[in-house]
Order: C-alpha cells, then structure tokens, then sequence
C-alpha cells in the first residue's frame, strides 16, 4: 500500500479517535494484524515462486492447527547423507516458504531435515490476520506435534517470533531450542509499532490505543516482547544475521540483540538489504557453520 493511502487511512482513524479512542486503536490494529494476499505480487515474486515449484513439490506437507485454523509446515528431507538433525524455519511477514527455497534448499544441501513453516494468511496456510499471539501459538504447535529440534531459524518477523517462541515469552512456556539463528529480525515490538503509527500519522492517543489492542490479543504488555531481554536471560546460542543498510528492520536490531551477551554472535552482511539476504550463499554459509 503507497504512502498516501496510508496517510488518508490514518487520518479516518484520527477521526475515530475523537470519539472513541479505543475504537480507534481497534481498527489501527486490525489494519496492522491484516495479512496480504497470499498470493505473489510481483514478477520477481511470481517467478521466485514458479522457480521453487520443483523443491516445494519434495517436500511432505503437514497440518497444525491453531485458533481453529489449519497452518501448513512443509517438511523438506536432507539432499543427500543427512546428519540427523532437525530445524525448524519460518519466514517473514509478507512472504512464504516457496520465497525461500534458496536457504531452505542451501540447509538440505549441509545435511539438516527442514520443517518450514507457512505463517497464518500467508504461503499455504489461510487467514487475513497475524499477530504475535497467533505466531507464537503456532511455532509452539510445529515444537510439540513435530517434536524438539536442533535449532529454530526465523527471517524477519519469523525471526522475531521464534525468539518470542522459544522463551515462552506469552505463556511462560519456553521451547528451549538449542540453537537459535535470526536473519534481519526486529528486536522490540514497541519500535515496530511507533513504525506503523508514524507511517499513518496517528494521534499519540491512538497509537496508545493500538498499542493497548495488541496488549489485550496477546495477554501481556508490550515491553514483554524486548527479544533480546530473553537472550541475555538465557544464554541460548544464536546468531544474528543482518545488513547495516536494512531499510525495513534497522542495525539497530541486530546491535540490540548483539548486547544481550557473549552467546550472541553478529554477522554484518552488508549489501544484502532485508529481502536478498535470506536466500543469499553469505547466509547459508554463515548458519551451516553455525550450526555446524
């Protein structure tokens, strides 16, 4: 969505907030919750997707279910001599697994079995709205219906919920990977929502009212999902991948999980941006060394 509609949209819910600022924040939410079109958007998107139709196709496709749900998590074999581990990956907001064949297929290559995850609205999996209660309901329904796993790898918004998933950080519940590799993932979600109110111009009072909506979905106030926080606490190695140039998840992320302590590694790989990073031979070399 451009710019200006963002803007004129924004100003409807000012309008709102006038009234009734609450009313307000419900529908910025449920703009900020509401997914795309599942659906590739761009030729580059459409022939990224038909260029993966071939590895999709190997990959054994299982069903969890979550609010009622159905969630697809495709299940990839090793190429090749497997070295019997397991990893768990999930992919940012906007995108799908067919989008990230070049990583998928890069951690097939080195041995491991991937379980991909198609998020709720997105890939294979249908709904309209995402938010962190949901994702993280659905990383911890792939843990215990498909069992532990080696490490969890998330890009973007996947990376941010996987942190949030593995400590538990809403039903005090942590899944305790091993291992944990973020790729160009927010750190704060309070940062992510100052984002998306400037974005739309809102009224302090209405992205007070947003940010209180989101409080009440997910059970728990905001400053709950500070990712880094969980990382110092827990002293999980992991790995941070991102680029200093990322124009939609700053460095400043990756310096913040970075200054959670000595078991988090940075990797600067720059030049990559946010999207090209994920499939990159910097990345796959990077996390199967990790990982490795």
């Amino acid at each position: 969505m451009d710019a200006g509609r963002l803007k004129m949209m924004g100003r409807g819910i000012n309008l709102v907030g006038l009234v009734s600022p609450r009313a307000a924040g419900r529908l910025a939410f449920s703009m900020f919750a509401r997914t795309r079109n599942p659906e590739p958007q761009t030729d580059k998107e459409r022939a990224l997707f038909a260029e993966s139709a071939p590895r999709m196709a190997e990959a054994r496709r299982e069903t969890v279910e979550v609010a009622g749900r159905p969630v697809a998590v495709h299940v990839f074999p090793p190429v090749g001599p497997g070295n019997g581990r397991r990893v768990m990956f999930t992919h940012g907001w906007g995108s799908r697994i067919a989008l990230t064949q070049g990583l998928v297929t890069g951690l097939r290559e080195a041995g491991f079995a991937v379980y991909a995850v198609d998020l709720p609205g997105h890939g294979s999996s249908p709904g309209t709205s995402l938010h962190a209660g949901i994702a993280i309901a659905t990383l911890a329904s792939v843990w215990h219906r498909c069992g532990a796993f080696d490490a969890m790898i998330g890009h973007s918004f996947g990376g941010f919920m996987t942190v949030l998933a593995a400590h538990g950080a809403l039903d005090g519940k942590p899944l305790s990977p091993p291992r944990i590799v973020l790729i160009a993932a927010p750190a704060d979600v309070r940062r992510v929502l100052r984002y998306f109110s400037r974005g739309l111009g809102l009224h302090d009072r209405v992205a007070t009212a947003l940010t209180a909506e989101l409080e009440r979905a997910t059970g728990r106030p905001a400053e709950a999902s500070f990712a880094p926080g969980y990382l110092a606490a827990s002293g999980v190695p992991t790995l941070v991948l991102h680029a200093q140039e990322d124009k939609e998840v700053g460095a400043d992320a990756a310096r913040a999980y970075a200054e959670a302590g000595p078991n988090v590694t940075l990797t600067w790989l720059d030049g990559l941006g946010h999207r090209r990073i994920v499939n990159s031979p910097e990345a796959i070399e990077a996390i199967t060394k990790f990982l490795g």
